[in-house]
């Protein structure tokens, strides 16, 4: 029931944020915006007719009215690629910097550039990514990002890079604390005191008490990516699924975007669960 409750609220939030740009009617000449709900029932009524009869409908492309369904699958697939890359880097980083090489030098200087960036916002990251890469191609002719919709790998790699920043930050932060309080517990104290290895410990012990916060987190870390993502396909020209959000303010395609976001949200989230847990059964002994 709980689990109903959630995807009814979940639907009609979405549904509702999707028509927002089409109920705000901005009165050019006395400058003021008002409002104008009387069209939702109709919107409402085309939408969930259209997903009745198996289409997701139409949207408009410049002068093109095309299907919705022949040109999401690879918007999808592309935010995908990017949201899952940038989620996946910030776990491994995090449990390799924040845990598993917490002891060593490097670390030191990895934690201070952290704590550095972990007080700019990340639309000032974001921003001053770009400017450095405009910088680079000015000074050394090497073109380490494109804008061009169709450039393949050089329009991903710099997208997930960035993409990744908020949730690594995010991550070794949160794992750098609990390792450091875990650290201090009276088992791993008595594990020191036998003379077990400092990798098996933070195997064997510290990962597995670590675990239920990295689970706990996830949620927030996949969040914080996905802002990411909304603000740097935009900025990139990323032919992902923000394109169908921000394109226009038609509510069909705004509604599909959307709910194409909490499905791949919903896809990253289990798959990081999925590895976390390949991992903890292939390394760690019960």
């Amino acid at each position: 029931m709980r689990i109903l409750q959630q995807t009814i609220f979940i639907f009609l939030l979405i549904i509702f944020l999707a028509a927002m740009p089409s109920i705000i009617v901005i009165n050019p000449n006395g400058l003021n915006i008002s409002f104008d709900a009387s069209h939702l029932g109709k919107l409402y009524g085309q939408f969930i007719t259209e997903l009745a009869s198996g289409s997701l409908g139409t949207y408009q492309l410049g002068d093109q009215v095309r299907l919705i369904s022949e040109d999401i699958k690879g918007n999808v697939m592309i935010s995908l690629f990017i949201l899952l890359i940038g989620v996946l880097a910030a776990v491994i980083i995090g449990l390799l910097f924040g845990v598993f090489l917490s002891r060593f030098i490097i670390t030191r200087f990895f934690n201070m550039l952290l704590n550095i960036l972990a007080t700019i916002p990340d639309f000032i990251l974001i921003v001053f990514s770009l400017v450095l890469a405009i910088k680079i191609y000015e000074v050394t002719g090497v073109r380490i990002i494109s804008l061009r919709p169709d450039a393949g790998a050089l329009n991903l790699w710099y997208p997930i890079v960035l993409t990744g920043i908020a949730p690594t930050l995010y991550m070794f932060k949160l794992l750098a604390v609990q390792y450091y309080q875990t650290s201090g517990e009276d088992y791993i104290r008595t594990a020191v005191s036998k003379g077990m290895r400092v990798n098996y410990i933070n195997f064997q012990h510290v990962y597995k008490n670590i675990e239920p916060f990295i689970i706990a987190e996830l949620t927030k870390v996949v969040s914080l990516a996905i802002g990411n993502l909304f603000i740097i396909e935009y900025l990139l020209n990323v032919p992902g699924i923000t394109k169908f959000i921000f394109q226009n303010n038609e509510f069909q395609p705004i509604s599909i975007g959307l709910f194409s976001m909490l499905l791949i949200s919903l896809i990253v989230y289990f798959s990081i669960r999925l590895l976390l847990y390949i991992f903890k059964r292939g390394f760690i002994y019960e």
